[in-house]
């Protein structure tokens, strides 16, 4: 088979392949910025490193909204403001722990 006949095989299944990640992800964005998604959003304090609040809910991200440098969003249809160190989770998702390599 010559060269570009198998290029022009190719082309096309590496093309369905990375347009199935990329629909789920857009899958994924438009519901949370649509309906919100189940996440935990964990607030800490960026010198102790201690976990002062935690939200969980219908959360939606607002990276528009920023004030100032502090991060918005919505928890449940209510405004939530910080400028602290925060981790969000979506809920369900299954957390393995980090494989170390050893020396």
């Amino acid at each position: 088979m010559k060269p570009y006949l198998k290029l022009l095989l190719i082309l096309p299944v590496l093309f369905a392949v990375t347009a199935c990640e990329k629909v789920s992800n857009t899958a994924k964005n438009i519901q949370s910025d649509w309906i919100g998604l189940d996440r935990k959003i964990e607030i800490y304090s960026c010198y102790t490193g201690k976990v002062l609040k935690t939200y969980k809910g219908s959360v939606r991200l607002n990276p528009d909204d920023k004030i100032g440098g502090a991060t918005s969003f919505l928890v449940d249809g209510k405004k939530l403001h910080t400028n602290m160190c925060y981790v969000v989770t979506e809920i369900g998702i299954k957390e393995e722990p980090s494989v170390e390599s050893t020396p």
